[in-house]
């Protein structure tokens, strides 16, 4: 069984406080000393612990491997917050393995934008990660895993040879995550997450009323190679990792010893995404409307379930039109990063409870009604600033 350690880094550029009044101000729309103050605590807390015990376990087992995504945004953060926090994931690239996985820049729903947004943000990641790392990477995935047949067609194009999506029976039917399919874009494989023992890790480490409470690095290897199927699928915010589950719950340790647990179980070995496309496919795997690793319904609902989150995205994908005439580097920048998936995130007020606690968890907002308003008005300023870039146009004759 080949286990893929898969593990996601991603900050968003947060908004400030933007009020009606502030239009036409110039007042910037993203509180940046905030944002790099967050991303400090979270480098102290997660980042920098989190990839040193990767670094010690790269150097110590010649089997380990680990795959990483990491966002055009949260790059530019750490560059200007904290750069050894790049040092050391250039570190972990230099060893050869540890593979990169590309996506959006901006972590995005770009893939619901007319063309050729998608293909520069991508275009735009795979540039930035060429330029840090000197790596070009194979296997594509969409923000929060957003999946579906038209994306491997893209991928495809763009000449990936690997996708990462969901695991999720909604989309298998009765058949296993555990296994490598063909997308249906020829050539493209799809590596899908086993969300359950994913989740194990990710939600459930620390739940004291969780009935395998407390789960040691020898007891989840135990379940691993219990587990039957080719290729495991272990996919989770880079964050679950001294953030969302603090130093103190014993996650650092549980990281630490699992190589150790897993070396002590024959039928598992370590894998990154590039190397888990390698064997046999289990049979096609099609996926006509986008599904994705967020909420219970692992549709887009997270982002636009509701009328302010759609208004919120059509006002953003119109504002596209403008931008482009425009074009203006400071616009592109400000409107690009309004895209970022999270701002959608945070306007989210209806689904379950669980769903609504994770929401709760990630926004700054008192509520998801100040987030669109707040959200909104940032987005019409840059329409006025937009209006005012656009050349005239020159009357016929």
């Amino acid at each position: 069984m080949k286990l893929v350690l898969y593990l996601h880094l991603h900050q968003p550029w947060r908004l400030a406080r933007f009020r009606y009044l502030d239009l036409g101000s110039g007042k910037p729309y993203f509180d940046i000393p905030r944002n790099l103050e967050i991303f400090r605590g979270i480098a102290e807390r997660s980042y920098r612990p989190t990839l040193d015990r990767l670094l010690r376990l790269l150097a110590e087992d010649p089997e380990f491997r680990v795959s990483l995504s990491i966002t055009g945004t949260f790059l530019e953060q750490a560059a200007l917050a904290a750069p050894d926090v790049v040092e050391r994931l250039r570190a972990a690239v230099d060893t050869r393995r540890v593979a990169i996985v590309a996506e959006t820049y901006f972590h995005s729903l770009a893939f619901l934008l007319p063309p050729p947004e998608l293909e520069e943000e991508v275009t735009a990641h795979l540039r930035r990660l060429r330029e840090l790392f000197g790596v070009r990477p194979a296997v594509l995935r969409m923000t929060e895993l957003v999946y579906s047949d038209e994306i491997a067609q893209f991928a495809s194009q763009l000449g990936f040879r690997g996708v990462l999506a969901e695991g999720w029976e909604g989309a298998l039917g009765p058949r296993s995550p555990n296994y490598l399919y063909e997308s249906a874009a020829p050539g493209v494989r799809v590596l899908l997450r086993n969300y359950r023992l994913s989740d194990d890790v990710a939600f459930r480490f620390s739940a004291r009323d969780w009935s395998e409470y407390p789960l040691t690095a020898e007891k989840y290897a135990r379940w691993l190679a219990s587990t039957p199927g080719d290729v495991l699928g272990l996919f989770l915010d880079f964050e679950t990792f001294g953030e969302h589950h603090p130093a103190s719950t014993g996650i650092l340790d549980f990281l630490s010893a699992l190589p150790r647990a897993v070396r002590s179980e024959p039928t598992l070995r370590w894998a990154t995404v590039e190397e888990a496309l390698q064997g046999p496919l289990a049979g096609g795997f099609h996926v006509a409307e986008p599904m994705s690793w967020a909420d219970e319904r692992r549709d887009l609902g997270a982002w636009l379930g509701n009328d302010m989150q759609r208004s919120a995205f059509d006002a953003a994908k119109k504002l596209g039109t403008l931008v482009r005439l425009a074009d203006e580097p400071s616009l592109w920048t400000d409107w690009r990063r309004l895209l970022t998936s999270d701002h959608f995130y945070y306007m989210y007020v209806s689904g379950k409870d669980s769903d609504t606690e994770v929401h709760r968890y990630f926004s700054s907002y008192s509520n998801p009604y100040d987030a669109y308003a707040n959200y909104m008005n940032a987005l019409n300023d840059l329409r006025r600033r937009c209006l005012a870039a656009i050349p005239p146009t020159e009357p016929d004759g």
